[in-house]
């Protein structure tokens, strides 16, 4: 096993930051530890590159890191590889949240942080032994599913290797390049998943050793991936100065911070000198309410002052909102939009609350049968996946399109070129550009979210239909078997459509119809099983994929689920064209 493929998937689902390409360090970090232990490692970053199949199916073990909104797809290629005999282990937050879930489409499971537990589990797996000793890993003996204790001790981040990102294997990484120098955050908020997967204390890396870092990137633009950059006014004082000391100079670095950075001059004063650019701020709100249900630990008056002092030392601010609180309203997103305005935050990231797996919010909306939907790659922020206390599911998704198209308007992208620069101006026209991209590729969210919200409170369904033909007046040649049998079940908004027997033109076109008013005229996701359907002709498979291209039009995502021992099942799909934006091939049974 010396071949070794890390991936990082992207959603299928378009969002208004769909565009972002800066890697995340789990990967690289990982794949650092395995190239210094001998191994032949190659990264892929799917925001960037296609995935080149021909090389990844070569591979002896790939791992899939996944967030939320990307475990689906994450599920899929894991589901693809299981099928050409390829080990697949999937990490991230995700799958240590819902572990069980994982197990389902890979073959192992890394829990929490992996950077000491991937290398061990890689070198048990090559002497064909089960991880039994190695902390943090699932995975099934038996086919039930076992959970190693999780690891105790705490990671020593300074123990990590500085990240190599040119294991990725596409083109250097462009724009900002990712920095690290500390793990996890004393705050609490109740939405976060930071602090249940990294810890509340921080642990920072040896000043020295950061510095070191960063003067492999002289010249390039720099971003501290720190969930709080300056958590620690004296630390982070010490790393800026240490630049200043090595001449290190940047073209420019950002990082995340809170409010409370901007009431020390000092540390402002450092953060100009060594080409501080933009702070992303989590603002969150400006209802007094909402702060305090979300534990920020800030008041209103602290962000407006905090605004006013990054520009009063030249440093864009990027104010991330969350809305959909029991506190908010539609008027809370609308006054939002006139603070962001008059405040002349620079560029804003208006988010509606999403209820992640293993946070105290998930398991609130969970148990008060809140949660809309559990189809993973729309928990990303912008869309609405839970029914808020004070308006509708629809009004929260409509109001924050609303407020993003009102700040990211033409008439206010000028507005902050004489306070902040250029860059901001090129934020806002990116952000009016990708507002509208957005929203013309996500018009039926609406309609689909009427369809989840009628199908929270609806029992599971099911429907069967055997259809049989007749040629002249008689049964064909194969008798009673000349037929088609059609299941169609639902179930948390997911329909499922199981199709067994005989496919030819005439039981193709009584399909058509009968599903015509199966179906709703709008759905999310629809699974269709063809593991027992036989095509009886090329024409036959033609009009399948048309049948399949014109549910495209009602459905967001189909997926096909097809036998694995007969090839002609995955080969008739790919002869023809297929034009949907989100059409997956799975797998069947073995």
């Amino acid at each position: 096993m010396k071949k070794i493929v890390l991936v990082e998937p992207k959603t299928r689902k378009e969002h208004v930051f769909s565009t972002a390409r800066m890697p995340r360090l789990g990967l690289p970090l990982l794949g650092t530890q395995l190239k210094n232990a001998g191994y032949e490692v190659h990264i892929y970053m799917e925001t960037i590159t296609d995935l080149p199949w021909s090389k990844i199916l070569d591979a002896d073990l790939v791992g899939i890191s996944t967030t939320t909104s990307t475990s689906q797809e994450a599920y899929r290629l894991a589901g693809f590889l299981r099928s050409h005999h390829i080990p697949v282990v999937i990490g991230g937050i995700h799958a240590t949240f819902l572990p069980e879930e994982a197990l389902q489409y890979g073959d192992y499971v890394v829990r929490g942080e992996a950077d000491f537990t991937f290398l061990s589990l890689v070198r048990s797996l090559e002497k064909g032994e089960l991880p039994v000793d190695i902390p943090g890993v699932s995975y099934l003996k038996d086919g039930v599913p076992v959970h190693n204790p999780s690891q105790t001790e705490v990671i020593d981040v300074n123990e990590l290797p500085i990240p190599d990102l040119n294991l990725f294997v596409q083109s250097k990484i462009s724009g900002s390049v990712p920095i690290m120098t500390s793990r996890g955050c004393p705050y609490n908020c109740s939405f976060c998943s930071v602090t249940i997967m990294f810890g509340r204390g921080f642990r920072y890396r040896n000043t020295e050793i950061v510095l070191d870092e960063l003067s492999l990137y002289q010249g390039r633009s720099v971003f501290f991936c720190d969930d709080n950059f300056t958590a620690s006014f004296q630390r982070t004082k010490e790393l800026l100065q240490g630049m200043l000391d090595r001449k290190i100079k940047l073209k420019g670095w950002g990082a995340q911070v809170r409010v409370e950075t901007a009431k020390n001059d000092e540390l402002l004063e450092l953060m100009r000198r060594t080409g501080a650019k933009i702070v992303y701020i989590g603002l969150e709100s400006i209802n007094p309410a909402t702060l305090e249900a979300y534990n920020k630990k800030q008041s209103v008056e602290d962000i407006r002052e905090s605004i006013r002092r990054f520009h009063d030392y030249g440093i864009r601010v990027h104010g991330m909102f969350v809305f959909g609180s029991d506190e908010d309203t539609v008027q809370t997103i609308r006054d939002t939009a006139d603070f962001s305005l008059e405040t002349r935050i620079d560029s804003v990231q208006f988010l509606m609350l999403t209820p992640l797996p293993g946070t105290p919010l998930f398991k609130k909306l969970e148990a008060e049968g809140r949660l809309l939907t559990k189809e993973w790659e729309l928990y990303d922020g912008h869309h609405a996946v839970f029914q808020p206390a004070q308006m509708s599911a629809e009004e929260l998704q409509e109001e924050t399109i609303k407020a993003m198209k009102r700040f990211y308007s033409l008439r206010h992208v000028f507005q902050n070129t004489f306070l902040t620069g250029w860059g901001s101006l090129i934020y806002r026209g990116i952000g009016w550009l990708l507002i509208r991209r957005f929203e013309k590729h996500n018009r039926r969210y609406d309609q689909i979210l009427d369809c989840f919200q009628k199908n929270s409170a609806r029992t599971v369904r099911h429907f069967y239909r055997r259809i049989q033909v007749k040629k002249d007046g008689k049964l064909g040649e194969a008798g009673a078997a000349n037929h088609l049998k059609i299941y169609v079940s639902e179930n948390n908004g997911t329909f499922y459509l199981t199709l067994r027997g005989l496919l030819d033109r005439l039981t193709m076109k009584k399909l058509n119809r009968y599903l015509r008013d199966l179906l709703p005229q709008h759905c999310f996701h629809l699974v269709i099983n063809t593991e027992g359907l036989n095509i009886l002709s090329e024409k036959s498979a033609r009009s399948f994929t048309r049948f399949l291209d014109r549910l495209g039009k009602r459905v967001s995502r189909i997926q096909l689920i097809y036998k694995v021992e007969e090839n002609n099942r995955l080969s008739f799909i790919k002869k023809f064209s297929i034009k949907l934006p989100r059409f997956e091939l799975l797998p069947g049974k073995r």
